[in-house]
């Protein structure tokens, strides 16, 4: 019976730890207060205070939009295409370390289905060939015994592939929202830096400072003109 168990009890072994560590960083290492921390820093960055900025990413610890955002502050003097690119880079790699594992559960919830399958059958092999040369007294009991086995085994493959599956579309809904977060810092970051580079080219009225300012002619006057 254990040797039917065994890889099922081992393909459990792995999906649990997978489920953990995926559980504590998605949940708990990676998150951050996406609209308080993106509202600091940007006041931080239009206040052209970006080493204030950039400290208050660091103090974020772990949280990866928290690092997106610092690797394009850390390259704010740069022009446009090297800030994007840094960004990029950091962008990608957080992602990778979010969806990191993941699909492993979806590949070990299918394995233990086929373990516990194969069990079954082995089980039942064994067990028909067990009572073909035994006397009817001890037949059925040896072919109950058997089929009990095989069903352990079917019953021991569902019991670790349903919670792996239902694991993994868990973990992937959570991946799929961090994704989200890190791409929005990763555009926010991006806009803010831009803005930042030419906000003193525009005045409060959306006027070029080089240029003299259109006066605006309200219809009363147009009339009186005309007139």
């Amino acid at each position: 019976m254990l040797s039917h168990l065994l890889p099922i009890i081992t393909v459990g072994a792995f999906s649990l730890a997978i489920i953990i560590e995926r559980a504590l960083a998605l949940y708990w290492k990676f998150p951050i207060d996406k609209y308080g921390f993106i509202n600091e820093v940007k006041q931080k960055i239009l206040a052209n205070d970006i080493a204030s900025a950039i400290q208050h990413c660091a103090d974020q610890g772990t949280a990866l939009p928290a690092k997106v955002v610092k690797s394009g502050l850390l390259r704010a003097s740069r022009d446009n295409r090297q800030i994007q690119a840094a960004i990029e880079i950091m962008a990608h790699e957080a992602i990778a370390h979010i969806r990191k594992r993941i699909a492993y559960l979806a590949m070990f919830a299918n394995i233990a289905t086929l373990f516990g399958l194969l069990g079954t059958i082995m089980g039942l092999i064994k067990a028909f060939g067990a009572v073909a040369n035994v006397d009817a007294a001890t037949k059925s009991v040896m072919l109950a015994d058997g089929i009990s086995t095989s069903m352990n085994a079917t019953a021991s493959g569902l019991a670790v592939a349903i919670p792996t599956m239902i694991a993994f579309s868990v973990l992937q809904s959570k991946a799929n929202r961090l994704t989200e977060d890190v791409e929005a810092a990763a555009m926010i970051t991006m806009d803010l830096l831009s803005a930042r580079m030419y906000r003193e080219e525009w005045d409060d009225l959306g006027n070029p400072k080089d240029r003299p300012t259109i006066p605006v002619m309200h219809a009363e006057t147009k009339q009186i003109k005309s007139a």
